[in-house]
């Protein structure tokens, strides 16, 4: 995986901000630093940069960069549209 950042599509942001300026809680699929598949759901606390790298904080604490987001709910991030969704529809 490349480490570089990738600044991600500005509608995306533009969804992950009104999440996070309505409170409400997301499920999230993204990839963590050792490149495997998290799925999780939380408040979108904040967003941040570190080191030129954009992340979001959730309430519970967990940092997340946006470039590893693979989906906001049902909106798959523009540099993931082909990746298949593998939430459960439990």
């Amino acid at each position: 995986m490349n480490t570089d950042y990738q600044p991600i599509d500005c509608h995306f942001y533009d969804e992950l901000e009104a999440a996070a300026t309505q409170r409400r809680r997301v499920d999230l699929q993204y990839f963590n630093d050792l490149r495997q598949l998290c799925l999780d759901s939380g408040v979108i606390d904040t967003f941040f940069i570190h080191d030129k790298v954009e992340f979001m904080r959730l309430k519970s604490g967990e940092e997340i960069r946006l470039d590893h987001i693979i989906r906001l709910d049902d909106k798959a991030a523009p540099a993931y549209a082909d990746y298949p969704d593998f939430s459960c529809g439990c």
